[in-house]
């Protein structure tokens, strides 16, 4: 196969050059992955500082989970950082804060990245890897080295303070100017309407809604260019 064009007979794909990925229930189920990692984190705390949750329960820490969105607007856009900040207000009486808080936040971050795969994902990133150029574009903050899926990416642009999270275009631009293509040659794979579709729009990128579930389109907002509802479709559109 020569070029960087996918082989389809699609007129609408012909000139697509990259394909980038949502991770958190594109590739995988997202809630899950974060219940095991405060599950796994509460039972660290307990285990070696039990003084933490003598004074907050799981419940307590869910509160002061969801309450940091109203008192830490600033950090809304990385979740790793909201994450260590929460972590702070923890070990917030402890000399060595600092530490303590990358540690709890490392024990947290390997367990979030022990995600279990949909079924076909190796298969269809290799297939995609061999000729054209892959990318993951997240608002999350799971490790693909850990998960064991960094190989397939030629690039991956993660949501942070400098990077702002989708729907805002700036992963999706920073994304082809890392490939040195033009939008209209990124088609992005995602499961949300608002931050993959409505996101590939204000980028000008041509855009797939993974919609496993068969949900019903939001009419409010525009539609995505393909829809699959699997990874198995999704290769057979691809490829």
């Amino acid at each position: 196969m020569s070029g960087n064009q996918l082989p389809t007979a699609n007129p609408a794909l012909k000139n697509i050059r990259a394909v980038s990925f949502d991770l958190d229930d594109t590739l995988w189920d997202c809630a899950p992955a974060i219940l095991h990692a405060e599950n796994t984190l509460y039972s660290w705390l307990e285990q070696h500082h039990p003084h933490i949750v003598a004074r907050r329960n799981r419940d307590k820490l869910r509160e002061l989970r969801a309450d940091m969105y109203q008192t830490h607007p600033h950090l809304i856009t990385d979740v790793s950082m909201m994450r260590k900040a929460m972590l702070h207000l923890l070990f917030d009486q402890h000399e060595n804060r600092e530490l303590l808080v990358e540690e709890a936040f490392s024990v947290f971050f390997a367990a979030r990245s022990e995600v279990e795969l949909y079924e076909g994902t190796h298969e269809l990133l290799a297939a995609l890897q061999k000729d054209y150029k892959v990318a993951a574009i997240t608002n999350g903050n799971a490790s693909l080295e850990l998960i064991g899926i960094a190989d397939y990416f030629h690039d991956i642009q993660s949501a942070s303070l400098a990077n702002p999270p989708k729907p805002e275009p700036d992963m999706f631009e920073a994304c082809c100017r890392k490939f040195r293509i033009a939008a209209h040659e990124l088609l992005h794979v995602g499961d949300n309407p608002q931050t993959d579709v409505v996101g590939g729009h204000n980028a000008g990128i041509r855009t797939v809604w993974f919609n496993q579930f068969g949900a019903d389109w939001p009419e409010a907002l525009p539609r995505a260019d393909f829809e699959v509802q699997s990874l198995a479709e999704l290769q057979q559109l691809l490829t």
